[in-house]
């Protein structure tokens, strides 16, 4: 008997805190993976090959629309499928309202959203092209449902990304693919991991927030990617997980 051809998942931001944790769930899972990112991390790279993965690294700006044509031509090049694109490449800055420049909030949106755009509609192009009944995995956040200080940009383009996931599902399941997003808490990652490292009194503020009492990790956010990789979200689409520890609920009861 043949062996199964192995799945194929994409993740954008793939080498940061939460695209790495989410590559080691597909490949524990038995997938291969790309990942693209602005930044490169060998030793992540090199890490999940260890596990017996094949792995494709493309640098890319996700905000480039040619950059991100490139590189899809090159997943496919290598693979000759993809099954699931995970939308995660984004950037946050504590900045207050009144000091963002302009050039500082475009940015936001062309990563967070403009990126997020770009990548699913060309991915989705192929699958419709192919007849592929593929999968989409956003990265959202509890911010696109709650305001907070210092981050107005990023929580405007975390509730652009909530409504993109839902117009693409509704235009993109009768070609069987399937958006849904998934919606963290405070993890402990990237910018939120250096300021719980160096100020603690943010450490105290975000645990006021969390009525489970504890910090997220990147791990707790790849095991809902993995749900939504399974067979068993095969019927869901167009919604957002929120895994929060609570957060939104939290903010709502929080001390004013």
């Amino acid at each position: 008997m043949a062996q199964q051809e192995r799945k194929v998942g994409l993740i954008t931001g793939g080498v940061g805190d939460l695209g790495y944790a989410s590559a080691e769930k597909m490949v524990a899972m038995g997938m291969d993976v790309a990942l693209l990112d602005i930044k490169p991390n060998a030793q992540r790279v090199d890490a999940l090959r260890d596990k017996g993965a094949r792995v494709l690294y493309a640098q890319v700006d996700v905000a480039d629309r040619g950059a991100v044509q490139a590189a899809l031509e090159s997943v496919w090049a290598e693979f000759g499928r993809l099954d699931v694109c995970m939308c995660n490449a984004g950037i946050s800055m504590n900045v207050p309202f009144l000091e963002y420049t302009v050039e500082e909030w475009n940015q936001h949106m062309d990563v967070n959203l403009n990126g997020y755009f770009h990548v699913t509609q060309e991915v989705a192009k192929r699958w419709v092209a192919d007849g592929h009944k593929g999968k989409v995995i956003f990265t959202g956040s509890w911010v696109q449902d709650v305001p907070y200080k210092l981050i107005a940009p990023y929580c405007v383009s975390k509730a652009g990304v909530w409504m993109l996931a839902r117009c693409a599902a509704l235009e993109l399941a009768p070609h069987g693919i399937t958006v849904n997003a998934i919606a963290p808490g405070i993890v402990e990652a990237g910018l939120t991991a250096r300021e719980l490292r160096d100020f603690p009194e943010f450490r105290e503020e975000f645990m006021s927030l969390i009525p489970l009492g504890k910090i997220q990790q990147a791990s707790d956010v790849a095991d809902i990617v993995g749900f939504l990789v399974s067979d068993a979200s095969n019927y869901v689409t167009g919604t957002t997980i929120t895994c929060d520890g609570g957060c939104v609920v939290g903010a709502a009861s929080a001390p004013k």
